[in-house]
């Protein structure tokens, strides 16, 4: 019954082809977007997760995300260090500044770090080193930024920029992961950062915790100690997603295209597969004269959706993987894009049931069948 199956499935090579791309670009649809809608989702909390050697975010409890850095007083800092388990704590500035240089005037994110114990600093270095942050009136510029200010130029260390008025001179070029806003990231010291943007104030306070603490439990001890808002760094990440999430209008945007793709498929295979037992009804119900079940016309149908399943979704999914592993490459607003192994799974799982409902559907035509009809 089975080969039976097959060479009714592949007799009519039209139907066939369209079915395995209706589902190709079905697959296509839903696995691109799907993957960056995650990506993009991951890039709003990339500088927590990066942050790896941070283990508790202190903010003020009026900031709901990163991106709305809030304003600590400077004395809260010694109030945290003062919290047994912390190890060490430091100032984190976070802030909007405007950069001038001969091709550029624009709007940029200013990161203060602490150039000594360097938390929350980029882990990757292009060229140059962090610990030149240690001097006044410096900074570091994310290689994508150093790109938009001085485009089509190699990198040269020792160039000057005009920062919020303020002449800082270039020592790093660094690479961290890609940000959600895309503006220049210039990195420079606490102390450089404070004189650049006129506030004495931190944006966030980070702690190290000692060996053993518990970030949960030590993260409870400093909003009880300061009032302040303490969370381990996971926990912090997943707020700053989950703000996105509920007050951008982003996720509806690609769920729509991603439940666009499934109806697409949906709808091409079902109407594909629906003429294919139309135009074999009479031999399905042959084969019914002749003694197969309802059962067994159910697999041979289920046998041909699974394979147009597999040979459009391996269609789709290469397509999937091959703009991942080219255009990240190329196209900066891609950088660090992938295609996640949720995806891959997720989008099997709903191609292969577009198939499987499809033929279903269709097939029920031909069980009702009576095999008199043939013979009339």
């Amino acid at each position: 019954m089975q080969k039976i199956a097959l060479r009714m499935l592949w007799a009519d090579t039209g139907k066939s082809l369209a079915m395995v791309l209706g589902i190709a670009f079905s697959t296509l649809l839903m696995a691109q977007q799907a993957a960056i809608f995650f990506c993009l989702m991951n890039n709003t909390a990339s500088h927590i997760t990066a942050a790896q050697d941070v283990d508790v975010w202190v903010s003020d409890p009026r900031s709901d995300y990163f991106d709305d850095p809030g304003s600590l007083p400077q004395g809260l800092l010694n109030s945290v260090r003062s919290v047994e388990g912390v190890e060490y704590a430091v100032p984190f500035i976070r802030g909007q500044v405007t950069v001038d240089s001969p091709n550029f005037v624009e709007q940029a994110i200013l990161i203060g770090i602490d150039p000594i114990t360097k938390l929350g600093a980029p882990q990757k270095m292009i060229e140059g080193s962090l610990d030149a942050l240690k001097a006044s009136n410096v900074f570091a510029v994310d290689k994508r930024g150093y790109s938009d200010i001085w485009p089509n130029e190699d990198i040269v260390l020792g160039r000057f920029l005009e920062v919020n008025n303020h002449r800082l001179k270039l020592v790093a070029v660094v690479d961290p992961p890609s940000p959600f806003i895309s503006m220049p990231l210039i990195y420079t010291g606490f102390t450089t950062a404070y004189g650049v943007t006129g506030n004495q104030r931190p944006s966030f306070i980070l702690v190290r915790i000692t060996d053993g603490q518990n970030a949960v439990g030590l993260s409870a001890a400093i909003a009880e100690r300061t009032g302040y808002v303490a969370q381990p760094s996971d926990d912090f990440a997943k707020s700053t997603v989950a703000y996105y999430m509920k007050n951008t209008g982003i996720p509806i945007n690609f769920f729509i295209t991603i439940v666009l793709g499934f109806v697409v498929g949906l709808a091409v295979v079902a109407q594909t597969f629906y003429l294919f037992i139309t135009e074999n009804i009479k031999n399905l119900g042959v084969m019914k004269a002749m003694g197969a079940t309802g059962w067994q016309l159910t697999q041979m149908t289920l046998l041909q959706c699974a394979l147009v399943a597999g040979i459009g979704f391996s269609i789709g999914i290469a397509g999937a993987a091959w703009f991942f592993e080219t255009v990240p490459n190329s196209v900066t607003a891609f950088k660090g894009f992938y295609l996640p192994w949720e995806v891959y799974l997720n989008t099997a799982i709903a191609i292969l049931g577009i198939s499987l409902f499809a033929g279903l559907i269709s097939i029920q035509r031909a069980i009702r069948y009576a095999p008199a009809e043939v013979l009339r």
